[in-house]
């Protein structure tokens, strides 16, 4: 009842801000009733989304009710204060190129630099099961051009911090070309790569490491039979005498690790990077840029020459890169909060200590984008690298959607997939791939039937091969949705 009454005083608190915000503002309920599979388990989902807009502020609320096969709603979305703060979807004011500019929410897509600190990163790998409420805030200063920003993944934990200045140095400077120069600065940390492993009711357990891991009241099976063992004890020793400094200190009894057991592990990257407009017109554009990375403690990667243009219906990026060993690309990519830490054989091990297997690369790099007739946006983008002795190192990343607009009753239909780090490209599922999309159908004016699904995979043995459910993380949901 208590969160009945939470959701219906903020729709209410909502709704005045909307109707006070009638000059220039725009509110809308959407939602949406459906299913939804979470981890294993497949819940039925009743979703409210209200929506204000108003000049350069828009925020976004999502109440997401799962009920399980019993009629349950799940407990872990409710219990905690960060449960009810992560019901903010978004909080925005302003965009990208604004003087100031803020958002707070979920993150589907996010870079900085050029490429080899932080590309298409997304705090919301996991969502709906894992949410994460990031920040970003960045200013456009009018002297020499100064644009600064700063990203946090999550508010409530602050692991992973970015941030990013670049600046015109030579403004004023009568040279052509060099007066337009851009030079800036990219840096990345994660305070703790060890907080990536999933623990599903936050108790400080990893879920690997969780005999209960969707309860938060027990971790271990040994603290769960205190009584049993109280009982192993008086039988030995005839009474209780000294039970609760054994139980609580004996290294016989085969307890799990927690978060604190297992330590501290971080990891920062850093960069710098320039670029040079070339020509610049209504229906051209060309510009040179380079950028130098190094992930700290380890080896460092180039980008040079790289060039971008846009023209007609294209937008193409072409980049020579160089890659030291003990050196990755975009080390905080799109599936960098799966892979910051996991387990094999009960160790834990971040994705720092992959570095170790990157040996020196070079090659080369391109992007294309294109709005082909106005019907169909295609990206591709794909990376050939070079080892020293023998092999290859290549990744492929491409997305396809369709313009809306030429399909009847068809709302959304885009689908994405990527893959790094393969020789050849042997199998479709690695550790190191996704594929997701999303396909929505128009019922009515303000109904719409949408289904989203996504795939990531984890090779939990070792062997180089996605075998089995076991090793598919997958999310989907399926449902109407409405907007009014």
């Amino acid at each position: 009842m208590k969160r009945i009454t939470f959701i219906i005083l903020i729709l209410f608190a909502v709704s005045l801000l909307a109707q006070e915000s009638e000059s220039g503002g725009n509110f809308n309920m959407g939602g949406g009733v459906g299913s939804v599979v979470v981890g294993s388990q497949t819940y039925s989902r009743i979703r409210l989304m209200p929506e204000l807009k108003a000049g350069k502020f828009a925020a976004g609320l999502d109440f997401d009710l799962l009920i399980d096969s019993d009629g349950n709603i799940r407990e872990e979305d409710w219990d905690e204060w960060k449960d009810y703060l992560n019901k903010i979807y978004y909080v925005r004011y302003g965009l990208r190129g604004d003087p100031f500019y803020a958002k707070a929410g979920g993150f589907d897509d996010f870079s900085l630099g050029k490429g080899l600190v932080m590309k298409n990163y997304t705090n919301m790998l996991r969502y709906p099961e894992v949410r994460q409420i990031g920040l970003q805030v960045g200013s456009n200063l009018p002297f020499s051009d100064l644009q600064l920003e700063f990203f946090s993944s999550n508010l409530a934990e602050n692991d992973i911090l970015a941030g990013r200045a670049q600046f015109k140095p030579f403004p004023k400077m009568p040279v052509p070309l060099v007066n337009n120069l851009i030079l800036g600065g990219t840096v990345a940390h994660d305070r703790n790569q060890i907080d990536g492993l999933l623990d599903s009711d936050n108790d400080d357990y990893a879920d690997y490491f969780d005999d209960y891991p969707y309860n938060d009241n027990w971790h271990n099976e040994v603290d769960r039979h205190r009584d049993y063992y109280l009982g192993l004890y008086q039988e030995i020793n005839g009474d209780s005498t000294g039970f609760n400094n054994w139980f609580e200190n004996s290294s016989i009894l085969p307890r799990n690790p927690s978060f604190s057991d297992l330590g501290e592990n971080d990891v920062t990257v850093w960069g710098v990077d320039y670029e040079l407009p070339l020509y610049q017109s209504d229906l051209f554009y060309l510009s040179n840029y380079g950028e130098m990375a190094q992930i700290v403690d380890h080896n460092m990667g180039f980008i040079f020459p790289g060039f971008y243009s846009k023209f007609l219906i294209f937008q193409i990026n072409l980049e020579y890169r160089t890659y030291q060993d003990d050196f990755t690309p975009a080390f905080f990519d799109y599936l960098y909060d799966e892979q910051r830490a996991y387990v094999e054989n009960d160790t834990v091990y971040v994705k720092e200590q992959l570095l170790k297997n990157k040996v020196k690369t070079h090659g080369w790099y391109g992007s294309i984008t294109s709005d082909i007739l106005n019907i169909l946006k295609l990206t591709v983008s794909y990376e050939d690298m070079y080892k020293e002795n023998s092999g290859n190192y290549r990744g492929i990343w491409g997305t396809v959607a369709f313009n809306i607009k030429y399909i009847p009753k068809l709302n959304t239909a885009e689908v994405s997939y990527g893959q790094t780090g393969f020789d050849n490209l042997k199998y479709f599922k690695t550790s190191n791939a996704y594929i997701k999309g999303k396909l929505g159908y128009s019922l009515a004016s303000n109904t719409e039937l949408v289904g989203s699904y996504q795939e990531r995979y984890i090779d939990k043995d070792g062997s180089g091969k996605i075998k089995g459910k076991d090793e598919t993380e997958k999310t989907m949901s399926f449902g109407v949705q409405f907007r009014f």
